[in-house]
């Protein structure tokens, strides 16, 4: 799913801009794969606290495979947002799955490898994904004499890609035992959890929805800040995308070296800060090599985060809230992006270049959600030993269902 979230990622702002779409056409467009996610992620850990991880994940990609599939060749933008809304939805699904899946199924030893070296795997595909569709992208724009044609195609391909991860998340293999105490805690209702841990849920919830705001005003519009500064090619910018999924896969993997030095926050937010610097190096260069050193480093180092977050907002969850936390950090991160393609729109398309502005607004919110993060979720860190020593306990009195699931499906 990595390699089938890449392709798409990358190539539709490229394609509705060879489409003659305007900027904040194509935020609107960027926006509604982030209205699917909000409005799936709820319903999503609902339907997860009952039914078994590996139907859900296969259904996801099935619908992810038909939005991608059939987006391209849609004949209006309505049509258009209409399938990212439902390519969203899926991802939501997927989103809100996987980090419970990977806690209730690794031991407390691997439960910091286990997160870094999923995404590490899932970004390893994305780097194939991103580095191949730039290549068919070239490929058949110099056959076809098309560049929108071929940039179509490669957003097909992205769907094909998402229908093969069908056939190995049906071979998941979960324990019955484990599933049912899941699915019991959770209840009929995810209502209650939400009252329940309303405070642990915000604390991660704000500084989430700022990093997804910050985020989507700019990164959507990068493939158009290269090609429009420096005048690169769809097939460039996908190289670029590829190289920094190389980079970023080296953060996640040294992820347990930075938790186990600097503690679950003080890594979160060093990452976060560290990245800063670079954005600043892309807002103003007019060096392409510099750019590109920028745009891979920036990535690399924002990016790293991900796995520290999501291993810390299992850990400070109490059993039986975790799907409601994904869930809810999901929302949070959606919501951020339903807004900020609009904001990023806007901004670039009231004025030649605003490149710059952009990506200061971006740094500023950025600045903002690292001293938020750090304020909200350091009492957590200090709380999260506490759930997990109550989770051994249980799982001791219960019989350890979790020996012999210790590796991802």
């Amino acid at each position: 799913m990595g390699a089938a979230q890449a392709v798409p990622w990358t190539m539709i702002p490229l394609l509705l801009d060879k489409l003659g779409y305007n900027k904040s056409d194509i935020g609107a467009v960027q926006s509604c794969d982030a209205w699917g996610k909000v409005l799936m992620a709820i319903p999503a850990a609902l339907i997860l606290s009952r039914r078994p991880t590996r139907g859900v994940l296969v259904g996801s990609a099935l619908l992810a495979a038909l939005a991608y599939c059939l987006l391209p060749w849609m004949p209006s933008l309505g049509w258009i947002m209409a399938l990212n809304l439902l390519a969203g939805s899926a991802w939501s699904v997927h989103y809100v799955a996987i980090a419970p899946f990977l806690y209730r199924n690794a031991g407390v030893p691997q439960q910091a490898r286990v997160f870094g070296l999923s995404e590490a795997v899932h970004t390893a595909a994305a780097v194939a994904g991103a580095f191949l569709g730039g290549r068919l992208s070239v490929f058949l724009t110099q056959h076809s004499g098309n560049e929108a044609t071929a940039l179509a195609w490669v957003v097909t391909s992205g769907g094909l890609l998402a229908l093969c991860a069908a056939w190995p998340y049906s071979r998941i293999q979960e324990a019955p035992q484990l599933f049912e105490r899941t699915a019991g805690s959770s209840g009929s209702s995810l209502l209650p959890v939400l009252r329940a841990h309303r405070g642990i849920l915000l604390r991660f919830a704000l500084p989430t929805w700022m990093i997804g705001f910050g985020a989507s005003m700019s990164i959507p519009f990068l493939g158009l800040y290269f090609h429009e500064r420096f005048d690169r090619s769809a097939g460039d910018y996908a190289n670029y995308q590829a190289l920094a999924s190389v980079l970023m896969t080296a953060g996640y993997l040294l992820t347990p070296f930075l938790i186990s030095r600097l503690g679950f926050v003080r890594s979160i937010v060093g990452l976060e800060l560290a990245s800063l610097p670079f954005f600043l190096l892309l807002a103003f260069t007019t060096s392409l090599p510099v750019a590109v050193a920028a745009f891979l480093l920036r990535a690399c180092l924002m990016n790293a985060a991900t796995p520290v977050i999501k291993n810390l907002s299992m850990r400070a969850a109490p059993a039986g809230a975790r799907e409601a936390q994904t869930a809810v950090i999901s929302l949070a991160n959606s919501l951020g992006w339903v807004l900020g393609p609009h904001m990023g729109g806007w901004i670039l398309d009231s004025g030649e270049n605003r490149y710059a502005s952009l990506m200061l607004a971006t740094v500023a919110i950025y600045v903002l959600a690292g001293l938020l993060t750090w304020r909200l979720l350091a009492p957590l860190e200090q709380r999260a030993g506490q759930h997990r020593q109550g989770d051994r306990e249980e799982d001791h009195d219960a019989g350890d269902v979790r020996e012999g699931c210790d590796q991802r499906g």
